[in-house]
């Protein structure tokens, strides 16, 4: 297992364990985490823990697998499938995505999310369904 692979690895163990404070400690003091195509960033560790407790409100995740991965100096790509059950109502959610890492001295300094915005977030609101 890659060095990139490793820190990214140790951040997903963290969370499988709900472990908030190891996950925060996996990523660098400047992170910046873009989790949503038109959301402002995640920036630092204080706005992650944040992010962590309003995404665990939210969504219980019950599985995050990486399928195929790719490297580039620093910067790691994912793809993978991420379980979640949305907690306002009951329903299970099968997400594929791509994540992209940052890894600089071992931490993560940047992440970036891309899945389909609309299976994860219409359970949520149903009235935004279309006819």
């Amino acid at each position: 297992m890659s060095e990139n692979m490793k820190a990214v690895q140790a951040m997903m163990d963290a969370w499988k364990k709900r472990d908030v404070e190891a996950f925060i400690d996996s990523l660098n003091d400047d992170i910046e985490y873009y989790w949503h195509p038109t959301k402002k960033p995640a920036v630092g560790k204080e706005k992650m823990r944040k992010f962590l407790s309003n995404y665990e409100a939210g969504f219980d995740q019950q599985e995050w697998t990486v399928k195929h991965s790719a490297e580039n100096g620093g910067t790691l790509f994912m793809e993978g499938l991420e379980v979640l059950v949305d907690r306002s109502t009951g329903q299970r959610i099968e997400n594929p995505f791509v994540q992209v890492f940052e890894i600089r001295n071992g931490k993560i300094s940047g992440m970036r999310d891309y899945y389909d915005t609309s299976q994860v977030h219409a359970p949520a609101k149903p009235e935004a369904k279309s006819a």
